[in-house]
Formats: C-alpha cells, structure tokens, sequence
C-alpha cells in the first residue's frame, strides 16, 4: 500500500447514528483508530487520555457497512475525526454560554415592582444628600485669613469640643483651593510700616516635594555669600568652560566649551534661561577656590580651567559645594529642605517645600545683585577667547514671564517631570510687598495665573 492509500484510508468518513441513543450510549468512548495521521492527531490531545462524549457519536471503520437511518434529517456526516472533536468543543462552548446567561441574567419583574424599587433607592440617597449638605452648613463661613487668627480661633475652642477644632482649622484655604491649579502652594505679605512677612493663605506648603529648577536660587545665594564673604568682585573670577558641560540634561545656556566668562555672566546663564551647564560650571569653581590656597592668583588675572584643575576631583568638589548648600539651608532654619543637586534636575533625595523656599527668597531680596539678576529680562554678553578678544555672542531671555506686567520683580522657575511647573515670585508695590510660592501646577503657563489669583486675594 503506497501514502496516498494509507492517507485515503485514514481519512474515510465516518457518520454519525442519529437514532435516539440511551444515557449509556451517549457516554460511550470514540473508539481508536487505525490510520497513521488520525493517531498522531489524538497524541497531542490531553496527555493520550481518552475521550468522553456524550453525543451519541461511532465511528465505523469500513465504508462498506455504512448505513442510513430512515429519517435521513436527523443524519449528520463526520469526514474525520477531528471535525467530531470540534463539533463536540462548540456544543460544550454553547453549553457554558447558555450557563453563564442564566447566571447573570436579571430577573424578569412587573413595572410596578421596578418603580417601587427606583423609589427607595431615590430616597435614601436623598437622606445621604441631605445630610452631607447639613454637615457643610455647620461650618463657619468666614474664612481665616491669617495664620494669627487661626490660632487664637483654636485656642477657644479647644475648650468646647475637639470637632469644633477640626471645623475652623479646615477652611483656610477652603474658597481658594479650587480655583488654583497647583498643589502645594503659599502667599507671604508684609505692609509698607512692617519689618516681617505674614503668612496669609497656604495650602500643603510644609508638605516636601522636588523643586526643579528653583533649586538654583540656592546655587545663586550660596555663590554670591561666599564672594561676599572672601570679598571677591563677581567679574574679576573667570572660567575657562569645559566640554562636559556642553553634554548635561535639561535646560540649557548652551555654553561653548573653551570659552572663558566671568562669575557674573555665568550667574545671569543660571538665572535667566535657567542654564543646568551655567550651574554646573559655577558650583565646581566656587568649591575648587574654597580648597584653593592662593585666590588672589585668579582675582588678579589668570582664570580657572575646569578641565585642568576641577576634572580631577570633581566629585568632591560636588560634595563640598552640596555641604555648603545645605548648612546654608540649616542656618535659615530650613527643616524640611535637602540639597542633592545644584540644578534641580530629577532626584528624589533633592527636596524642599514651599514654606522653605519662602525663607530663602526672604533672605535673596535682601541682596542687590541677586535682585538685580533675576529682575532682568533680557541680558547679551560675549564670551573671550584664549588671546583675550571677544568669541561667542550670548542673548538670554528671563523665563519669568510676569516680568512684564507691573509689580513683578520676578525670582524663578522650574520645571521637571517629577516636579512638574513650579514658581517663586517677588510682588511690590507702594503700600505691601509679597511672596508667591506655586509647586505642581498644572501645565507651564498656568503656574503664572495661579500666582496672580493669589496676589487678587490680598
């Protein structure tokens, strides 16, 4: 017997017995069969176990005892025994569907039934309704605007019941809340005749978080103390830019490496356009002339070489201008801030909040050069070649936008992923000045809306 035939006789057709079959008949196995493709076919199906059916189904193996019933309606031909199989997979899989129907159906109930049911349920949650609208109106209704008033409200009423406590407490920032964006936020005032800043509306401001790029106010503060310190002019220390500075993430100055600027220039990099490679450059010449030995040799002419003299220990020199920021950070009495980083790019362990970065900024207006950086909104410079001539042409913009409207004198911005759009502004007038705190706004241009809402509130 050739292929051909052994395949034509494995693959004979079989019928199937449509007579009404007994509840024996219908669990009686498929019996084996003979032809090589149908048995490889049956290997694979559930370990070689056999079997059971409970359709009335036998396969005969010859063609010539085939046999018709008398109600030929009832026939049904089966070519293989993979299409029995098959056959059998759809009824089980109507079988579980039929179920599941039953299962989840609803029951079928009169229209009287359903309405007297949707009225109940209408009823009770009109009770949760009314009573949630009661419990509101139980509160006070006149916010507190200042934290002093908060405070003595609390100390009456600690004398009746602790609720009482918990009602006036809630509502400091209860009408403001959702008509700012941002998450954590707060506004400082302080009047014409008046020496110190009050806290007037703030919402989560002691909660920590990452402050993208206002991160570099503190790179800024630091920088300027220690010249105030050593007493350095900012223009006399030059720095020669490394390349490596040209490879950092985020926001950028796009500083050309090789050229040579002085601290001042590089500080308007930092603030302005919110340069990460300004930052960079800066925090490593600062710490490398607080290890230097001889200052003077750079106030008098000859400039810092990152690449010379700050590749070499770079990694301590981070250490140690991350040390002076933070003891500047403990000095203010900055509890919850920690300093990881000199730009503000993503790292969990570089943390503040916005009552901090008040403190900060209270301390910044103080000094004129830093107020004289930040309150620019366009600088153009030129950076110097090795011969002393004029290379790289520089134009930064402020990326404070409310500079343009009056009474902003701007501080910083920032944004980062984790951070999201953050801002801190300085507002002035004839009669009060402000402080402006917004973290975790909601998009980049919605951070300066949010800071004017909170100057109205004033």
């Amino acid at each position: 017997m050739n292929q051909k035939e052994g395949l034509s006789v494995s693959l004979q057709k079989f019928h199937r017995k449509s007579a009404q079959s007994t509840s024996d008949d219908s669990q009686m196995a498929l019996p084996e069969l003979k032809g090589r493709s149908l048995k490889s076919a049956t290997t694979k199906l559930q370990n070689n176990k056999p079997l059971q059916t409970p359709l009335g189904y036998y396969i005969n193996d010859s063609a010539q005892q085939r046999k018709r019933s008398e109600n030929h309606s009832e026939q049904t031909c089966i070519e293989t025994y993979l299409e029995a199989l098959q056959r059998y997979a759809q009824e089980e899989k109507k079988k579980k569907q039929i179920q599941t129907l039953q299962i989840n159906s609803f029951p079928i109930l009169p229209g009287q039934v359903l309405r007297e049911r949707i009225k109940k349920y209408a009823e009770i949650q009109q009770r949760e309704v009314s009573k949630y609208f009661v419990r509101k109106e139980q509160q006070p209704k006149q916010p507190i605007s200042t934290t002093l008033n908060l405070k003595s409200q609390k100390s009456i009423v600690s004398q009746g019941n602790k609720t009482d406590v918990m009602s006036i407490s809630l509502p400091i920032s209860s009408k403001i809340k959702h008509k700012v964006s941002s998450k954590k936020w707060a506004i400082f005032k302080r009047n014409k005749d008046e020496t110190k800043f009050q806290k007037i509306y703030a919402y989560q401001d002691q909660q920590k978080s990452e402050v993208a790029s206002i991160t570099k106010v503190m790179t800024c503060y630091t920088t300027l103390k220690f010249l105030e310190e050593k007493r350095i002019d900012m223009e006399s220390i030059r720095i020669k830019i490394p390349g490596h500075a040209e490879c950092i993430d985020g926001t950028s100055a796009f500083l050309n490496a090789g050229g040579i600027m002085n601290v001042r220039q590089l500080l308007f990099a930092m603030m302005l356009p919110s340069g990460n490679d300004a930052a960079l450059v800066l925090s490593y010449s600062i710490a490398f002339l607080k290890t230097c030995d001889n200052i003077q040799r750079y106030c008098n002419g000859h400039y810092i070489d990152c690449e010379l003299e700050i590749e070499k220990n770079k990694f301590q020199l981070r250490t140690q201008f991350l040390q002076m920021m933070n003891n500047h950070a403990q000095n203010l009495k900055m509890d919850k801030t920690n300093y990881n980083s000199v730009h503000g790019l993503n790292d969990t362990l570089n943390v503040s909040c916005a009552l901090d970065i008040f403190k900060l900024v209270e301390e910044c207006i103080k000094i004129k050069e830093f107020m004289d950086i930040v309150n620019t909104r366009c600088f153009k410079t030129y950076a110097l070649t090795n011969q002393g001539k004029q290379g790289t042409y520089y134009k930064w913009k402020n990326t404070n936008k409310l500079l343009k409207k009056e009474g902003w004198e701007g501080i910083k911005t920032g944004i980062t992923s984790n951070a999201g759009p953050c801002f801190s502004g300085y507002y002035k007038t004839d009669d009060f000045d402000a402080i402006v705190i917004v973290l975790q706004s909601s998009n980049m241009l919605q951070r300066f809306k949010d800071a004017e809402i909170l100057i109205k509130l004033l």
